[in-house]
């Protein structure tokens, strides 16, 4: 009776964790940036698709500069809102400081600054910013006060002395000139310095690029399995060689299309039939054979959204088709007839992706071959769409760029339907397994940054002899700057109490107090993390552009908070991530140039920002609904 009540005990506890078992999807879908993530993918492929400019390493240069102070202070904002604060005086703020800064560092005499060298300039300007920093968290502290009051007045104060103080110091609304100051050339590479691409030819690039890829995209494939899949309790030895011989078949595959034309269907059939015959036999070698995979039933869920999705992709290819790609004339405001096929046909491709996304999903509840059925049927449409594209589109990057890009996608989807039908998914927390697949995920996303990084920031000289524009492109310290400040500020929010205390305020201030987080101190920290990020701004302002107006960051605060709550903070606290925020910022970066590069009016700018914020802040509420309620 005891070994029969201990079974039966036992059986509960894992009905129990299985029930409460999240998969990778849902995961992801819990993630504060997931929507940004999403959202940042589709703006990208819609000025991708309507500009020249926008994919080559020129293009992404002035949006990665462009995005890197934006970033730096959405950043700052949106952990300064995850505590339950706003800051109103960060736009001001930043132009404050670069005008500090060069005032700190001008040439003496009348009309002149005070004459100090950058070492002290820079420590003592820090020692400023952090001051008001901690000036706002204080007054916010003991006068209970509204952060938006109180740094809304801190706003107008910043703005009068930005004006007042520029009249009479310079006599000028523009402070000049930062390259006056004592030991201007050490901190000029510090904060100011470039990187030339077409000063760095490195000939073997492509191949180091498609290695990097090649291997990174395997180490993923191998992380999403590990993460999905049963572990086998002993290894099986007969599929290893299959996976090598897979692994091999794609190496020969990728060579095979760097002889030939890029779009040979001699190559593609290798790399197809060698990732399937890859996937099965790592499947074979780790993963537990699938027991029970039910029948494939066509449950109203399932057969809704897959039909809105068919629909959506129907009225893709009609779009294409009707509207003439070779007509540059304006057919709506700011828009051409060929810019709005493209658009059109990208939106309207990106929702039929969604509905069957959605309809995978739904599937996966109902049976392993209606998952597969479903999957299959998104193979197969997104093969046939890369055919159409292939065959109807006017633009080389359309043809093969894109077309290599689906019919890899098509290949990719394929495999994990057969795969998906011949293990079993796990249902029960495997903390090795995660830890493993989390590892090999790093590594694997880091070999295809290192590979992208290679691609942009190195040429090879036949691109120089064909007098490619895209190899005028110049990469600013000011995107290390920002990528250094979003490292540590996800390592500091994630990893130490310090970050755990800001979650807590954020969510419930009394309640942080009673179990001992020293609210008033992380809340006037957060503030002096703002002053202090303002601050760095303001220096690589001032190195950038030699002179700063006193009208440098007004109104930008707004932009800020556009960029965290695009990126999933929330504006009531204590929900958000630093690198939600960082993705906002890049969002707000390609719609600014993005409409740069396509000629549309500027004016036209605020519109398209304000409809991001508005429909992020939906997706966000939506995307979390769903993933809470699957739980």
């Amino acid at each position: 009776m005891a070994a029969e009540a201990t079974d039966e005990h036992d059986k509960d506890d894992k009905d129990d964790e299985r029930l409460a078992y999240r998969g990778v999807v849902q995961r992801m879908l819990v993630r504060p940036e997931i929507v940004g993530i999403m959202a940042a993918v589709l703006i990208y492929l819609l000025f991708w698709g309507v500009t020249r400019p926008f994919g080559n390493a020129a293009g992404v240069a002035t949006v990665l500069d462009v995005s890197a102070t934006l970033g730096i202070m959405a950043v700052a904002v949106g952990v300064l809102m995850i505590g339950g604060e706003f800051d109103l005086s960060s736009g001001a703020m930043t132009g404050a400081m670069g005008i500090i800064i060069i005032l700190l560092v001008k040439e003496t005499g009348e009309m002149g600054g005070a004459g100090l060298s950058y070492w002290i300039a820079i420590p003592l300007s820090l020692a400023i910013a952090l001051g008001i920093g901690w000036l706002n968290g204080a007054m916010v502290e003991k006068t209970a006060l509204p952060s938006f009051i109180v740094t809304l007045g801190t706003f107008f104060v910043l703005k009068g002395l930005k004006l007042a103080g520029s009249k009479l110091m310079v006599d000028q609304i523009q402070v000049g000139r930062a390259d006056e100051g004592p030991h201007y050339n050490f901190w000029q590479n510090v904060f100011g310095s470039t990187w030339e691409r077409r000063d760095h030819v490195w000939d073997a690039r492509d191949g180091v690029y498609t290695v990097l890829l090649l291997i990174g995209g395997l180490l993923l494939t191998v992380a999403l399995f590990e993460l999905v899949f049963r572990r086998r309790a002993e290894l099986n030895a007969a599929g290893l060689p299959v996976f090598v011989v897979g692994l091999a078949g794609i190496a020969i595959g990728v060579v095979l299309m760097h002889a030939l034309d890029g779009t040979d269907w001699l190559p593609m059939f290798v790399i197809a039939t060698s990732g399937v015959a890859g996937a099965v036999g790592l499947g074979m070698w780790r993963y537990q054979p699938i027991a029970a995979r039910g029948a494939i039933t066509f449950a109203p869920d399932v057969v809704r959204p897959v039909g809105i999705g068919l629909a959506a992709l129907a009225a893709a290819i009609v779009a294409a088709l009707v509207l003439d790609p070779a007509d540059d004339s304006d057919i709506v405001p700011f828009v051409t007839e060929q810019g709005l096929r493209a658009i059109l046909f990208m939106l309207l491709a990106a929702a039929a992706a969604t509905f069957v996304a959605i309809a995978n999903y739904r599937a996966r509840e109902i049976s392993v071959m209606t998952k597969s059925a479903v999957l299959g049927l998104a193979a197969v449409v997104t093969f046939a769409v890369a055919l159409f594209i292939q065959s109807e589109s006017q633009s080389t990057k359309f043809r093969t760029e894109l077309f290599a890009i689906l019919a890899i996608g098509s290949l990719l989807v394929a495999a994990w339907t057969v795969v998906s039908t011949m293990f079993e998914t796990r249902r029960a927390e495997d903390p090795a397994a995660d830890r493993l697949g989390r590892r090999i995920a790093m590594v694997g996303g880091g070999l295809v940054l290192l590979g992208v990084l290679v691609r942009l920031l190195f040429v090879v000289q036949a691109e120089i002899d064909a007098d490619n524009r895209s190899v005028l492109a110049v990469f600013s310290i000011r995107i290390v700057w920002f990528v250094a400040f979003v490292a540590v500020m996800s390592y500091v929010l994630r990893s130490t109490p310090f970050g755990s205390w800001v979650y807590a305020v954020g969510g419930n201030k009394e309640a942080a107090r009673q179990i001992g987080v020293p609210a008033a101190r992380t809340k006037t920290q957060l503030f002096m993390l703002v002053a202090g990020a303002a601050w760095l701004v303001g220096i690589l302002l001032a190195f950038r552009l030699n002179s700063i107006q006193a009208s440098t960051g007004n109104g930008l605060e707004f932009e800020y908070i556009i960029a965290a709550v695009v990126g999933g903070t929330l504006l009531t606290g204590g929900y958000g991530s630093v690198l939600g925020a960082a993705i906002g910022a890049l969002i707000m970066a390609m719609s600014r140039q993005g409409i740069s590069f396509a000629g549309w009016n500027s004016d036209w700018r605020q519109v398209f920002l304000g409809t991001i914020l508005l429909l992020a802040v939906v997706a966000n509420g939506y995307v979390r609904r769903i993933a809470e309620s699957a739980r």
